[in-house]
């Protein structure tokens, strides 16, 4: 199973919405740490994914995902992988993680 197919497999659907209000989202989850219009990348395959991310949440699936694949998974921003940058080499992207599956899952205090 190559990535793309694995992240799906663990509901990791392109273009995952995870509310239809992000305020709404932020105030019922007020210890999670979410980027809405994330992007998913690797450094081999660059970007290979986008939706909403909880990664308090999602975080462990992520990491399940990337050990599984024997890849990293990087998180971005949804400015740092869209547009100019949405084809950028995978090795050039991961620069601008916020977050990677190699980092402890993080939790807002």
């Amino acid at each position: 199973m190559n990535i793309n197919e694995t992240l799906k497999a663990n509901g990791f659907i392109m273009g995952r919405m995870i509310s239809f209000s992000k305020s709404g989202y932020r105030d019922k989850n007020p210890n999670s740490v979410c980027y809405f219009n994330a992007n998913i990348v690797t450094a081999k395959e660059g970007k290979i994914w986008y939706g909403d991310l909880d990664l308090t949440k999602d975080g462990e699936s992520l990491k399940a995902v990337a050990e599984a694949t024997g890849e990293i998974i990087y998180v971005l921003r949804e400015m740092d992988g869209r547009f100019e940058y949405e084809n950028e080499d995978g090795t050039k992207l991961i620069k601008k993680a916020v977050w990677d599956t190699t980092q402890e899952i993080p939790i807002n205090n």
